[in-house]
């Protein structure tokens, strides 16, 4: 895949991701004890929206603090709110972050929906598009660097 279709593709994802987290937003709140989190969610999902994305992911960190600290802390919340640190993240090109959140979220995905769920196959093909993204971003900087050196 191009970089110019990665970048198309990061776009519809990311439109994607806001709408799921707005959708969700309202009623991830009914559940938790402390729905302190689901309000740091939406300012994270606002900021992230005005282009704050250095904001945003310091609200979502906070979040993700908060609901881990909730008396029953709900694993599928927690996947939510790492996912969107890692569209965060990459956003900012800090793909070994965003690999690292990923990682995370799908290892509760799978151990709570299961190998073959379709929530699971979405995380995995944000995690391979984090792959293709930092493989580019290090081929670039390769070619830069032997640029430099053979003059």
């Amino acid at each position: 895949m191009n970089v110019e279709r990665a970048d198309k593709f990061m776009k519809i994802l990311t439109k994607s991701l806001l709408l799921v987290v707005l959708a969700l937003g309202g009623s991830i709140q009914a559940y938790a004890q402390d729905d302190s989190w689901g309000s740091l969610n939406s300012k994270a999902v606002a900021q992230s929206q005005q282009g704050q994305f250095t904001a945003a992911i310091a609200t979502e960190k906070t979040a993700l603090q908060v609901l881990q600290g909730t008396a029953a802390p709900l694993p599928l919340d927690m996947a939510a709110i790492m996912s969107n640190l890692a569209w965060l993240y990459s956003t900012q090109k800090q793909y070994t972050e965003a690999e690292l959140f990923l990682q995370r979220a799908l290892a509760i995905k799978e151990k709570v929906l299961g190998k073959d769920n379709k929530d699971v196959a979405n995380t995995l093909s944000q995690l391979a598009l984090v792959y293709r993204q930092n493989a580019d971003s290090m081929e670039k900087r390769a070619a830069t660097i032997l640029a430099s050196k053979s003059h």
